[in-house]
Parts: structure tokens; sequence; C-alpha cells
């Protein structure tokens, strides 16, 4: 298994694959309910330090690694959704984007899914045949963090 570290950002400009995606932004934002009917939705970390929440179309292939945990429900959504929000203006976390829904794409240009989050980078493994594997993310705050801990 190949672990890819897919940077946000690149020489060569913005790649499809976790291209930023303002449409999709602005129905998570809003809480569109309807729009979170056509997903599973999986949380990384835990319920008020969560990093990412992953929306993985329900169908018969799943995205979500086998440390995603089982599908929130619609409150923990909207829930985890302000947390995500909170963290970004809290001090301590020092995020670089505000939570932002970023598309998922496999090798073949197929769509697969998104992940809402403040991270620059997701782990995922894009396999050659179009299937892929998102990894939970982790992230601590500042002061979480050990001494002599790398930043």
């Amino acid at each position: 298994m190949a672990l890819i570290f897919v940077p946000l950002h690149s020489a060569f400009g913005v790649a499809r694959n976790l291209s930023v995606n303002v449409e999709i932004t602005a129905k998570i934002r809003a809480t569109d309910k309807d729009f979170f009917k056509k997903f599973d939705v999986y949380r990384a970390a835990v319920r008020e330090y969560l990093t990412a929440l992953l929306f993985d179309p329900t169908d018969e292939y799943t995205i979500a690694g086998r440390f995603w945990g089982e599908p929130l429900s619609e409150s923990e959504i909207v829930y985890a959704i302000a947390r995500l929000e909170d963290q970004y203006v809290e001090a301590g976390w020092e995020l670089s984007f505000a939570p932002r829904a970023l598309s998922i794409v496999n090798k073949k240009g197929e769509f697969v899914g998104y992940v809402y989050t403040s991270l620059n980078r997701i782990s995922m493994d894009r396999k050659k045949d179009g299937r892929v594997t998102v990894f939970r993310s982790t992230y601590f705050r500042r002061e979480d963090r050990s001494e002599g801990e790398d930043e």
C-alpha cells in the first residue's frame, strides 16, 4: 500500500483532486440537510477536537479508511461543522485555512467524495484502478503538544 500525502498546493497549479469546491463549501456551511442525505458523513478525531469531515456518497463503494468510525447523524454533522468553524477562530489551533470542501477525485478523474477541513494536507491512497481510501487526519492544538515536539 502506498501512503500518499497530497499537499493542497502545487508548483504546477491546483490539481482537480483536493481542489476547493466553493459551491459545496457553501452547502456545508449552510447545513443543507438535503445535501447531507446524499452522503455518509464521518468525523476525524473526537467530537470536540475534530480535524475533518469526510462526505462519502451513499453507494456500494466507500472511501473511508477503517478508523473513521460510524457515519454521523444529522445533528452530529451540524455540530461538527460548527466545531470546525469555531476551531478556526480559537486561539491555539493556528489553522491556515477556514474550513472548506475539497473535492476528492480518483486517478481516473472521477469524483468520489469531499473532505471538509482546515488542514493543509490529506492522507489518502489512490489506486490506478480508481479506488481511493482516505485516512483520518490528526492535528493538535499548540498547547496540547508536548515539550520538544516538532511543529
